[in-house]
C-alpha cells in the first residue's frame, strides 16, 4: 500500500488483482455532504503508483501498467476517472498544464506526450450527479527525446520536473544527462551531463532559473543555473550508510565514515564538507580527533589499514597497519595526547597499539578469545599512567596498561600489560569512559547499559534499556511477532556527556535515548526518523494480520516453499538479490559535543545533529551570522529597551531591595560605567556565578567585557573581584564567543569564494559591515582583557618575593587569582 499526501487530499492503493479495490480517496470536508468517495475501476494486474501530479480539483497518478489516470478530488460533473493509454514503457512523469486539464506524459524510453482536454478546468462542474457529458482527452503530440551528446541516444529517462508556469521540462537520464526543453513545442534549450550516474530527482525553482539535481548512486547534489551554464553548488555524501563519527576538540568539525570506504570532515556551521578522504579501499569502521590535535583525524577501515590525516594540507601522512599478515580492523580509539592509536581486530581477536610519530606498531594485546567490539583510552591524563579499555563479543571487559617504555620500538612486549579482567553473562558492544575516567559504560547485547568503577573494581548498576528501544513492524521475510523481534534489540553505541551526568545510547532502533545516570531513568528519547519506507518504523500492528501470517498453517506453508540461497558475497549480511528489500533504521554511532550542549548521531538516513537552543550551531542563520537571532531576538539590531522605567534610580533601588540581576540588566542598558562599576562591587562574590551565566551574549560582546577589559587595565584596585567576573563570563559565554571569532574567520577565508554574487551583494549591506565591525571590536577587547591578565599574574609572580603572608593566605591568594589568570 502507498499512502502519499499532496495538498488536501490522500491516495491509498492497494494491490488490484481483477477484484473491486478499497477507496482512493476521501478528501472531502465535513462541509461538502453531497460528496462521495471517489473509488479505482477494476483493473487487471498488480498497479503501483510511481508519481503523483496535482491541480486544484483533480489530480494524476502514473502506473506501472504504462498508463497514466486522471481522478477527480471531488465528484465532478464530468469527470470522475479517466485513463491515458499510450506508452509502451512505464511512465516516470505526468504534469497538468498551469490552469488547464490539458496533460504531459514522460516514460522511460524518452517518449513524451501532449494530451488535449476537450474541456477547460473552470468548466468542470462540482456535482454527484453522474451526466452523459464527460471530459475527453485526445493524444495531439508525440515527441522523443535526442540527444547528440556521446552515451545518451539509448539512455533511459529516470526523473522529470516541469514548471507550470514557464511551461519548461526538464528530463534526468540514467546516463547523468540533464535536458531543458520548452513545452508544448518540444524545443531545446540547453544540455548538460551534470553526473556519471543515474539523476534520481529534479526540482525546479519558482523563479526559474535554478535547477536542483541529485544521484542517490553516489550522494551527490547540484544545484545548476542553465542562463549561465554554471553551477551554484556541488555537495556529496556518503554514497552507502555511515559507521561512525567524532567531534572535533573546538567542536566546529563532524568527521563520518562510511561503508563507502571514504572519510568526510564537515563543518557544522555550514553542513558543508570541508574535505574527503578516499584512500582506503574497505569500509571504514571508526574514526576519531585526538582530543589535544583539532588538525589531525584517524581512521581505521576493514582494508586492514589504521590512516593518519593532516587538515592543514588535506592528505593523509600516516599509515599504519600489521606488517605480518593482514587484519580486519573492526574498532579505533586514540589516546588525548594523539600520540597512541588502538585498532580492534575483526577476525584476529587482537588489540594493535601503534605510535603516530613513528609509525611503529608497539604491541599486540591478546586475551580476548572474539572480535574486538570496541576501544576506548582512559581520558584522565594525570600522572603517567595509560590505560585501555577493550571488549568484546566474548562478553569480557579487559583493561589494559600501557605504561611500559612505548620509546622501546624492538621490544614491543615492553608495552601492554592485563590489569583486569571483567566477565559479562552477555556479550559486550561497545564501552566509553567518563570524562574523568572514575568510571566506565559497557553495552551489552541484552539491551542493558553496565556502569563500572575502573579503580575500585566494583559494578556500580546498570540500565535496562531493551524496553526504550521500542516495538517495531516486522517484515514479511521474518518468522516472529514484533514483540519477539524486540527482544534481540540492543545499545550498539554509547557516550557520555561532558559533565558525566547523562549518557546517550543508540543501536537497533529508530530512537536515541537520553538516560540520567544518577537516578538510571530515561530523561528523553529522540525520533531519528518518520520515513515508513525504512524497515523498524512503523509501529502501529493489526493483530488480524499476525493471526494469518504467524499461524501454524501460514508457517507450515513457508516452509515448505523453495526458500532461495542468499549471495555469498553480500555485502553486510544483506540479501539484495531479494524482489523487495527496504534498509532497515539504525544508529551506528553517537557522541556529545565537546562543550555538551549538542550531540550528533550517524543513522540510515545520513548524521544528525541535536542542540540546544543556546548551543549556537550555526544551522538556521545567515551566512556570517553565529548567534540565534530567534532565540535572542536579533543581537545586533536588538532595542536597548530604554523607557521610563531604565533610570539610574531604579538600578539603585532594585540594589536596595536585593534585585541584583535588575539592577545589573537596568546598568548595562543604560552603559553608564560608574553606575556598572557601582553594581558590579555591590554583588556579593557568591552570586557571581549565577549572574554571569544569565547575562545575554549581546550585552556580553557590546558592553561586558569592554568594560572588564577597562576595569583590569588599571581603572579599579578591585583586581580579585574583577578577575573573578571575567573567569565567570569566559567560562559561561566562552563556546558563543570562540564559535562566533571561528565563524568570521572563515568568513575571510576563501571559502566564502563559492558564491561570489552571494557574498558580494551581502557586503553591500550596512548590516553586515556593522556586524564585522562588533565582532572585530569585540575581539579587540578580548586581547585587551588577555593583556590585562597576563599583566596581573606577571606583577603577582614579581611581588611574591617581596610580600609578606602567611602560608595559608600565600596559597590561597596566589592560586585563586592565577588560576583565574
Amino acid at each position: 500500500m502507498v499512502d502519499v499526501a499532496r495538498g488536501h487530499f490522500q491516495l491509498y492503493l492497494c494491490d488490484i488483482n481483477g477484484q473491486r479495490p478499497e477507496d482512493v480517496s476521501d478528501p472531502f470536508p465535513e462541509d461538502a455532504k453531497s460528496c462521495s468517495r471517489t473509488i479505482i475501476q477494476p483493473t487487471l494486474g498488480k498497479v503501483i503508483i510511481t508519481f503523483i501530479a496535482s491541480s486544484s480539483s483533480v489530480f494524476l497518478a502514473g502506473c506501472s501498467d504504462n498508463s497514466c489516470r486522471v481522478f477527480s478530488v471531488h465528484r465532478l460533473k464530468k469527470l470522475v476517472i479517466y485513463t491515458l493509454s499510450g506508452h509502451r514503457n512505464p511512465v516516470v512523469g505526468g504534469f497538468f498544464m498551469h490552469n488547464s486539464l490539458d496533460v504531459i506524459t514522460v516514460s522511460t524510453d524518452g517518449e513524451l506526450c501532449v494530451w488535449d482536454a476537450n474541456y477547460k478546468l473552470n468548466e468542470v462542474e462540482f456535482d454527484d450527479t453522474a451526466t452523459k457529458e464527460k471530459v475527453l482527452f485526445r493524444l495531439n503530440k508525440r515527441y522523443r527525446y535526442a540527444s547528440s551528446a556521446e552515451g545518451c541516444s539509448n539512455a533511459l529517462v529516470t526523473a522529470v520536473s516541469f514548471h507550470k508556469q514557464l511551461r519548461m521540462l526538464v528530463t534526468g537520464f540514467d546516463s547523468g544527462h540533464l535536458m531543458l526543453h520548452t513545452i508544448p513545442d518540444f524545443n531545446l534549450i540547453s544540455e548538460i551531463k551534470l553526473f556519471e550516474h543515474a539523476i534520481t530527482t529534479l526540482i525546479i525553482n519558482r523563479s526559474g532559473e535554478w535547477i536542483g539535481a541529485a544521484t542517490e548512486d553516489n550522494g551527490q547534489l547540484t544545484v545548476w543555473e542553465w542562463r549561465s551554464q554554471t553551477c551554484h553548488l556541488k555537495a556529496q555524501s556518503h554514497a552507502r550508510q555511515m559507521t561512525s563519527l567524532a567531534y572535533s576538540p573546538d567542536g566546529l568539525h563532524l568527521v563520518t565514515g562510511g561503508q563507502d570506504a571514504k572519510v568526510k570532515v564537515w563543518r557544522i556551521s555550514g553542513g558543508r564538507a570541508v574535505v574527503t578522504f578516499s584512500e582506503h579501499t574497505a569500509a571504514v569502521t571508526g574514526v576519531a580527533f585526538p582530543a589535544s590535535k583539532a588538525k589531525v583525524v584517524i581512521s581505521a577501515s576493514l582494508d586492514g589499514t589504521v590512516r593518519a590525516h593532516d587538515l592543514v594540507r588535506y592528505r593523509n601522512f600516516r599509515t599504519l597497519s600489521v606488517p605480518t599478515r593482514q587484519v580486519q580492523f573492526a574498532c579505533l580509539a586514540v589516546d588525548a595526547p594523539g600520540s597512541l592509536v588502538a585498532a580492534g581486530g575483526l577476525d584476529s581477536f587482537e588489540t594493535f597499539v601503534w605510535s603516530v610519530k613513528t609509525g611503529v606498531l608497539l604491541t599486540a594485546l591478546t586475551g580476548h578469545t572474539a572480535p574486538v567490539s570496541s576501544l576506548a583510552f582512559n581520558p584522565d591524563v594525570a600522572g603517567y599512567s595509560i590505560e585501555l579499555a577493550s571488549v568484546s563479543w566474548d562478553g569480557t571487559l579487559r583493561l589494559w596498561d600501557l605504561t611500559g617504555n612505548s620509546g622501546d620500538e624492538h621490544n614491543p612486549s615492553s608495552v601492554g600489560s592485563t590489569k583486569e579482567v571483567v566477565h559479562f553473562s552477555h556479550d559486550a558492544l561497545c564501552v566509553a569512559y567518563r570524562g574523568d575516567g572514575k568510571e566506565i559504560a559497557i553495552s551489552l547485547l541484552n539491551g542493558d547499559v553496565v556502569f563500572y568503577d575502573p579503580n575500585g573494581g566494583t559494578e556500580k548498576g546498570a540500565i535496562n534499556g531493551k524496553h526504550d528501544l521500542g516495538v517495531a513492524q516486522t517484515t514479511e521475510a521474518d518468522l516472529v511477532t514484533p514483540k519477539r523481534s524486540a527482544q534481540a534489540r540492543k545499545f550498539q553505541t554509547i557516550a557520555y556527556s561532558a559533565d558525566g551526568e547523562h549518557l546517550l545510547a543508540g543501536g537497533d532502533s529508530k530512537y536515541v535515548c537520553l538516560y540520567s545516570i544518577p537516578d538510571r531513568v530515561l530523561l528523553k528519547r529522540f525520533e531519528v526518523t518518520c520515513n515508513l519506507s525504512l524497515d523498524g518504523v512503523q509501529e502501529v500492528h493489526d493483530r488480524r494480520r499476525f493471526l494469518a501470517q504467524y499461524s501454524t498453517e501460514a508457517m507450515h506453508v513457508k516452509l515448505s516453499q523453495n526458500v532461495s540461497l542468499p549471495i555469498p558475497t553480500s555485502r553486510a549480511g544483506v540479501d539484495r538479490s531479494s524482489r523487495q528489500w527496504r534498509p532497515e533504521i539504525h544508529v551506528s554511532s553517537v557522541q556529545f559535543a565537546p562543550t555538551g550542549d549538542a550531540f550528533a548521531a550517524t543513522t540510515t538516513e545520513g548524521v544528525l545533529v541535536y542542540s540546544l537552543a543556546s548551543a549556537c550551531t550555526g544551522f538556521g542563520f545567515g551566512d556570517h551570522s553565529v548567534l540565534d537571532r530567534a532565540t535572542y531576538g536579533g543581537w545586533l539590531f536588538d532595542a536597548v529597551g530604554l523607557d521610563e522605567t531604565t533610570t539610574p534610580e531604579n538600578a539603585r533601588l532594585a540594589l536596595v531591595e536585593g534585585k541584583q540581576a535588575q539592577a545589573l540588566d537596568i546598568a548595562i542598558r543604560l552603559r553608564l560605567h560608574e553606575l556598572v562599576k557601582e553594581v558590579m562591587e555591590s554583588i556579593p562574590s557568591n552570586q557571581i556565578d549565577f549572574l554571569a551565566r544569565q547575562l545575554p551574549i549581546r550585552q556580553v560582546v557590546h558592553f561586558v567585557i569592554p568594560f572588564l577589559a577597562r576595569q583590569l587595565s588599571g581603572h579599579s584596585r578591585h583586581v580579585e573581584f574583577y578577575t573573578h567576573w571575567t573567569d565567570s563570563i569566559l567560562r559561561s559565554r566562552g563556546l558563543d564567543l570562540r564559535r562566533g571569532a571561528a565563524s568570521w574567520a572563515l568568513a575571510g577565508s576563501g571559502n566564502r569564494s563559492l558564491d561570489s554574487s552571494v557574498n558580494k551583494s551581502a557586503y553591500d549591506k550596512i548590516g553586515f559591515l556593522s556586524e564585522h565591525g562588533e565582532w572585530a571590536s569585540c575581539q579587540a577587547s578580548l586581547v585587551r582583557l588577555q593583556g590585562s591578565l597576563e599583566q596581573i599574574k606577571t606583577n603577582v609572580v614579581h611581588r611574591y618575593s617581596y610580600m609578606y603572608f602567611s602560608e595559608h593566605s600565600k596559597r590561597f591568594f596566589i592560586s585563586r587569582l592565577i588560576s583565574r589568570c
